[in-house]
């Protein structure tokens, strides 16, 4: 008999019921079984959850024999290998080297090779370095040849440039102040080297040749932030003077889109539309900073010749002599700029004792049987030629020939810490010298026809303009000054280099060190030897012909300038309020020297060459010379004069 719909409804939840039910049951029985089986597996373990391991270790005496060994006489000492005569992947490693970095160029050298860089890494012998002193030497270089031709064109012979460049550097190096700094460490030990660069210092080189800017600044009035020669409050900085071409995008725009910029496929953002060809647009960066920190005390005796020395010379040579339509020529920006401080810090621990008037101060001597050193020697080159030839005609519906745009980076960053002390007891002298040697040569002779300068307007052109920046800084926390040798202090320097309990006991009796809780004092048997020096030295040519021709040349955006070079250099020494008292006197120099020289033509040169060229096309043509008026209005056919000093020069 059939049900009716209500009655199979529940006829159906029972069953289900019944059979949930009997699920549960099942459920039960099978775990149960389970663990039932899983104990009969383990039934042999006292607890199944712990393992125990029995092993009968005894060794019955006299079976077993401890195994035969003997040591081996030691090696002889065998000699280190030579230095490798070139770069090896790219890293040329130099043992026992003190003697000065060779500026290194490979033989075989290829035209149109890209960027390559290799350090040079100097291990000094153990000798050579004193016990707990510190010196490193970095020789980071950058060379490139990226000489790249596109097209037949009338060009210049890239090795006659090449040869170009090569005797502006050395005019660059004959315009610093001092000689080019040592690399030896014994040169800085030594008096009589020290004499002659404090000599140098004291009767700098000014060069004599025509349109080179010097500016010099002695002692105190060195101090300070000084740009190309002037006093100012703050130095300008890098980002904020590039080249419009290496300036950030402007985002106000992109800021209201409802996604991401990098979303935006909406145009390739390596080919845009128009027309462009970049020659130039190269970066070239040398950069250093140096933290020390390495051994400085509120008093310090020494027992002859207190020498502080810091040099900063800086070199900026550029040419950038460019031929092509009027209006054409980048220009360049020269910016040198200097920072040299003494901040004043006080000992923080000065004062703060808490302990009894009464109490002897307990002495902690540090002795160097020798000299103590802490040395930075660094260079850093880069020599890189973008001389770029092309001949093209422009006729596509966008264009784009990307022949430079490179970019080059040394960097170095060193951190040294050491300790601070009380008193500094040195028997010999304290020697501080930090020299600064920065040298930027730019060539920028352009040869353009066709094409139309960047970020041109009605009035002017200078969207191309080149960037050339030395930068320095010299920061030293902690004040110096010197005082005559106290009579405590001059008896406790008389005793022997090996009494150290007859110097504690003059420490603890010195009414400088009354009421501290404990002296913590570095002797030194010998000299106190601190030396920064910094050689960076920037070339770059950027020597391009450019002849662009078809229905779309005029509309082409041709960057052929826009080069950015920096030297940078930071020497920060961190350290306390000092008196220094100095048996045999004390001797402090500073020297500022900031030389340019910006070769390019000005607007008198402009029409003078003008007015040559049209006389001498005129001559030929066996007609009659223009009058003045034509002649300011003539188009430039002839950039090159011999009035120019620096053309004169390289002739």
């Amino acid at each position: 008999m059939a049900l009716d719909s209500i009655s199979e409804t529940i006829a159906h939840f029972v069953g289900t019921f019944e059979l949930t039910i009997e699920q549960s049951r099942l459920r039960d029985q099978y775990e149960e079984f389970t663990a039932l089986r899983r104990k009969a597996e383990v039934e042999g373990l006292d607890d199944p959850a712990s393992i125990h391991i029995k092993a009968d270790l005894d060794i019955p005496a006299g079976e077993y024999k401890a195994l035969p060994y003997s040591f081996q006489p030691s090696e002889p000492e065998m000699p280190l290998p030579a230095a490798p005569l070139g770069p090896v992947s790219e890293a040329v490693i130099v043992l026992d080297g003190p003697g000065e970095p060779v500026r290194y160029v490979p033989e075989n050298e290829i035209s149109d090779t890209g960027p390559s860089s290799f350090v040079q890494l100097i291990i000094l012998q153990p000798e050579t370095v004193p016990l707990g002193s510190a010196v490193t030497v970095t020789v980071q270089t950058v060379y490139m040849r990226d000489n790249d031709v596109v097209g037949d064109g009338d060009f210049r012979d890239p090795e006659a440039l090449m040869v170009q460049g090569e005797q502006m550097l050395d005019m660059a190096l004959s315009l610093h102040a001092i000689a080019a700094p040592s690399f030896s460490l014994a040169d800085y030990q030594s008096t009589e080297m020290l004499a002659a660069l404090a000599d140098q210092m004291a009767n700098p080189m000014i060069s004599d040749i025509e349109g080179v800017t010097v500016h010099q600044f002695h002692g105190d009035d060195a101090m300070g932030v000084i740009v190309n020669g002037e006093y100012v409050t703050d130095a300008p900085e890098w980002k904020d003077l590039l080249p419009e071409y290496h300036q950030p995008d402007d985002t106000e725009n992109t800021a209201e889109l409802p996604y991401p910029e990098e979303w935006d496929q909406s145009k390739d953002p390596e080919f845009d539309d128009g027309h462009l060809v970049v020659t130039g647009g190269n970066v070239a960066i040398n950069a250093m900073a140096a933290t020390v920190a390495w051994v400085d005390a509120p008093i310090i005796a020494v027992g002859g010749l207190a020498v502080s020395l810091t040099a900063i010379s800086q070199v900026a040579v550029v040419s950038d002599w460019d031929q092509g339509e009027p209006g054409t020529g980048s220009g360049t920006n020269i910016v040198q700029t200097s920072q040299i401080e003494v901040e004043s810090k006080t000992a923080p621990w000065l004062g703060a004792s808490s302990g009894a008037a009464a109490a002897a101060p307990i002495v902690i001597v540090d002795h160097v049987q020798g000299d103590l050193v802490v040395a930075n020697f660094i260079k850093q080159d880069i020599d890189a030629t973008d001389i770029d030839q092309i001949e093209t005609e422009i006729s596509a519906s966008s264009t784009m020939y990307a022949l430079g745009d490179n970019e080059m980076y040394n960097v170095s960053d060193l951190i040294q810490l050491g300790n601070y002390y009380d008193v500094i007891i040195i028997d010999g002298n304290m020697i501080s010298v930090d020299v600064v040697n920065q040298t930027l040569v730019l060539v920028d002779d352009d040869v353009i026809s066709g094409g139309m300068d960047p970020a041109m307007d009605e009035d002017e052109a200078g969207g191309d303009e080149n960037l050339v920046m030395n930068e320095a800084s010299v920061k030293t926390v902690g004040d110096d000054t010197y005082q005559d040798m106290s009579q405590e202090m001059s008896d406790t320097m008389a005793l022997a280099d090996d009494d150290i309990a007859a110097l504690e006991d003059a420490l603890m009796n010195n009414p400088d060190f009354a009421g501290m809780e404990q002296i913590r004092v570095l002797k030194i048997d010998g000299d106190l030897v601190q030396v920064n020096v910094v050689e960076q030295t920037t070339v770059v040519q950027d020597q391009d012909d450019i002849e662009l021709s078809g229905p779309d040349a005029s509309q082409t955006e041709v960057v052929a300038g826009s080069n950015a070079l920096l030297n940078s250099a930071s020497v920060t020494k961190m350290g306390v309020d000092s008196t220094i008292m100095a048996a045999n006197g004390a001797y402090s120099d500073l020297l500022l020297h900031q030389a340019s020289l910006l070769d390019m033509p000005t607007n008198e040169d402009i029409t003078a060459m003008t007015n040559e060229a049209i006389a001498a096309i005129m001559s030929d043509m066996s007609v009659a010379k223009p009058d003045a008026a034509l002649a300011l209005t003539a188009p430039t056919t002839d950039t090159t004069t011999n009035d120019d000093g620096l053309q004169t020069v390289l002739a």
